[in-house]
């Protein structure tokens, strides 16, 4: 039996659960990364290196954009050759999908590195104290972009072969390596530039580690014969992955450009939406893994012409969704200032803890708006209906990014802060129901063969 076919058998609820929960737990240690940063940056140098980090969050989500986006389309590629049992193409999908990645990487990286100043000055953090552990740390992060992105694409391809284990043990793994690193690099006297460099080596570890686990897996699975490079593959992969990657990077430009507005209020604003940010974004991004895993899901079984699973894995993802809903929302709203206590000190002012609560509680009541669209965006990526995803994206962007700008500037200065955070809740109820629509609409039904039913209505 081959790996993928495990998404095609077995009851889709559980089926979707077990292949999700290892995602889940991969890229909350992800995400994690950055949040020892932060930890070690905040209760062990000093609020400027907190708000340095909290700073350039939002370039290295937009690396990370690239990283996942391009790894989406290697995913849904692969896994639908998978469910057509067409391996030997998945073996080349595989090979092909980390050459390119690879050069693209590559090219990311010296454009990175090029453009690091105009990018802090974009950031508004030119002139800011913290400026120059702002623009050590991007530096490092930059150089890393070739093991952040193989990791990344490495992982999507795991996953695509029906397997979400083996990237989370190297990830936890590399996550302890991380933490470890930093504690000592810190206690060294480095200062930032220490946690700069535990980052980096980590993230090389667990990339070259993955690599080589990828490749020896693929060989031992799939022992059809196959070239190491296909241009029609890669032309598939780019149908999907670049609309991903746009969408991905709009976004996280748009984060760019609130982080922008945001760091115009001054150190302890941006370090206490910082924090509160990446706590946020945590749940945001399982989130998205959710949205990936039911893309899998669907991409495999329609390769395997078993549509009814579809429907059920939409259902299935939207009750895991509504159970982490449930839980995230009363614990963010519960205990925000403890959340929020991992990344100060005893010398932590009160207005950063004060601009962090006031953030959660303008978003985690509205999760539910993000349980919706999620497994929506799932079936829609799956299917390859890109431009009803984009749509749903695009507009829940311009929504949040122009509301934050508006209300930022419009409202009395008391409130300011508060009508920007207040942008997110409202650009995910936008984007919620166009995705709903879409899904509801049914365009992706027939762009799979999947026409014979009539919508809403389950063929069993």
């Amino acid at each position: 039996m081959k790996n993928g076919s495990k998404l095609t058998e077995g009851s889709p609820f559980k089926t979707l659960l077990i292949f999700s929960l290892p995602m889940i737990l991969s890229v909350t240690l992800q995400q994690f990364y950055n949040i020892c940063d932060s930890l070690i940056a905040g209760s062990m140098i000093s609020d400027n290196a907190l708000s340095a980090v909290s700073a350039s969050y939002p370039i290295t989500v937009v690396y990370l954009a690239i990283a996942v986006g391009f790894g989406v389309g290697a995913n849904i590629i692969t896994a639908r050759l998978i469910g057509q049992k067409s391996f030997s193409s998945a073996k080349e999908s595989i090979y092909t999908s980390l050459i390119t990645i690879a050069l693209i990487s590559v090219f990311v990286s010296a454009l990175g590195l090029i453009l690091l100043k105009p990018i802090l000055f974009i950031l508004n953090v030119d002139g800011q104290s913290y400026y120059s552990d702002a623009f050590t740390y991007l530096l490092f992060y930059t150089l890393g972009l070739l093991f952040l992105f193989l990791y990344n694409v490495v992982t999507s391809l795991f996953q695509s072969m029906g397997n979400s284990r083996i990237p989370l043990y190297l990830l936890i793994f590399s996550t302890v390596l991380n933490l470890i690193l930093d504690i000592i690099f810190v206690k060294a006297g480095y200062g930032i530039k220490g946690i700069s460099i535990a980052t980096f080596i980590s993230q090389a570890i667990a990339s070259i580690i993955s690599f080589i686990i990828l490749i020896i897996y693929v060989k031992k699975t799939y022992k059809d014969e196959s070239k190491l490079f296909n241009k029609r593959i890669l032309r598939n992969i780019l149908s999907v992955a670049i609309p991903s990657i746009i969408q991905g990077s709009i976004i996280s430009i748009g984060g760019v450009l609130v982080q922008s507005l945001i760091n115009s209020y001054g150190s302890d604003v941006t370090a206490g939406y910082g924090a509160a940010y990446k706590i946020v974004y945590v749940i945001v991004n399982i989130y998205t893994v959710m949205s990936n895993a039911i893309s899998t899901f669907t991409s495999t079984n329609a390769g395997a012409k078993k549509y009814d699973r579809i429907k059920k894995g939409f259902y299935s993802g939207l009750l895991i969704c509504f159970i982490l809903t449930l839980i995230t929302t009363l614990v963010f709203m519960i205990i925000p200032k403890q959340l929020l206590g991992i990344f100060g000190n005893d010398d932590t002012s009160e207005e950063v803890v004060k601009v962090g609560v006031k953030f959660i509680y303008c978003v985690a009541p509205f999760y539910i708006f993000l349980c919706i669209k999620i497994p929506c965006d799932g079936v829609l990526k799956g299917s390859r209906d890109m431009r009803s995803f984009m749509i749903a994206t695009f507009v829940d962007l311009v929504l949040r990014v122009g509301l934050a700008y508006i209300l930022g500037n419009l409202l009395p200065k008391e409130y300011q802060i508060t009508g920007i955070f207040l942008s997110w809740p409202i650009g995910w109820a936008v984007g919620m129901s166009i995705s709903l629509i879409a899904y509801r609409l049914g365009r992706w039904k027939k762009l799979i063969g999947y026409e014979n039913l009539t919508l809403g209505v389950e063929n069993n």
